[in-house]
């Protein structure tokens, strides 16, 4: 039994994303459709980033409808990061944003997908929003945009596993305004 059980830590420790290999296919495809969209964002690509989202969500809708939401524990979490990065990129439909954080809500709070690709597309497609992380700099200070029931945002974060509000905000105001550190 002790034999077993070393068998089964060192596969899962050797497998570092801990993917499923049953869906290795999965993996890979989102995995590439990932870097084609950042590639894409970036510039680094000749392809139009509006076509190539909507083709790539058309396909993310496709693998949610078959298999369910691609948790950590099916594809790893990088392909699981990379589903969330095109639907976040989806700007073109709304809907399908909504739809697919109404799939993802429940998985976030079990922690069976990362809860801050929850929180970051909640807050990108609801005014007001309820964690924070959008908003723009004003000079080099990250401003968020309206926030709901501003009181408890702290409590909602710290439910996602995510530091406060204004440890956040700092992090913005350095990473995304040029904010010297404190």
């Amino acid at each position: 039994m002790k034999y077993l059980f070393f068998i089964a830590c060192i596969t899962t420790l050797s497998n570092p994303s801990y993917a499923n290999e049953e869906f290795s296919d999965i993996r890979t495809e989102l995995l590439e459709m990932m870097k084609l969209d950042q590639d894409t964002l970036h510039g680094k690509t000749q392809l139009s980033f509006e076509e190539l989202n909507a083709k790539q969500s058309q396909r993310v809708q496709e693998i949610v409808k078959k298999f369910g939401w691609p948790t950590i524990e099916m594809v790893g979490k990088d392909a699981s990061q990379a589903a969330w990065i095109i639907v976040q990129h989806a700007d073109h439909d709304i809907q399908f944003q909504k739809d697919m954080l109404s799939i993802m809500q429940p998985l976030a709070l079990s922690r069976e997908i990362n809860p801050g690709n929850y929180v970051y597309l909640y807050d990108r497609v609801n005014t007001p929003q309820l964690y924070g992380t959008q908003g723009k700099c004003e000079g080099s200070t990250f401003k968020p945009y309206p926030i709901k029931d501003i009181e408890q945002i702290n409590a909602r974060r710290g439910e996602m596993g995510m530091s406060s509000a204004q440890e956040y905000w700092d992090m913005a105001s350095e990473r995304m305004c040029g904010a010297s550190k404190r």
